[in-house]
């Protein structure tokens, strides 16, 4: 019986970080629902805090949406974990690799109406090495 009880207090414990990460669906979904996508060629990336990285640069290319226009400059405030010894704890958040973002050059996001990531949605694109 207490192995039992204790395999339950495990369950529950171990329930939460399980449970606070989303299907695959939830973020296709974001990147299908996002008011606005852009392309932005990065200038830059700052270490907001501990878990966030600002992404400076200009607008190459509008995929989707009006707020934005290209040759605009943007500031987009992603989730980034790896400049401090400090991990963030697992869940829903998508972090990018603070070392691979800042080496990046372009970006894609993923945008609510008011300029917020939806969901996190974040990509580095990788530019192919000229020959």
């Amino acid at each position: 019986m207490l192995r039992l009880v204790l395999a339950g207090f495990l369950a529950l414990a171990l329930a939460p970080n399980a449970a606070a990460l989303l299907p695959p669906q939830a973020y296709a979904e974001a990147r299908a629902n996002a008011a606005n996508v852009v392309v932005i060629d990065v200038d830059g990336v700052e270490f907001v805090s501990d878990s966030l990285c600002a992404v400076s640069g200009r607008v190459a290319q509008v995929e989707r949406g009006e707020k934005y226009e290209a040759g605009a400059e943007v500031r987009i405030d992603t989730p980034c974990r790896g400049h401090v010894a400090v991990m963030p704890m697992p869940g829903p958040v998508i972090y990018q690799d603070s070392a691979a973002l800042q080496a990046s050059t372009r970006g894609r996001a993923y945008l609510d109406a008011e300029g917020r990531l939806a969901r996190w949605k974040y990509e580095i694109i990788a530019i192919a090495a000229e020959d």
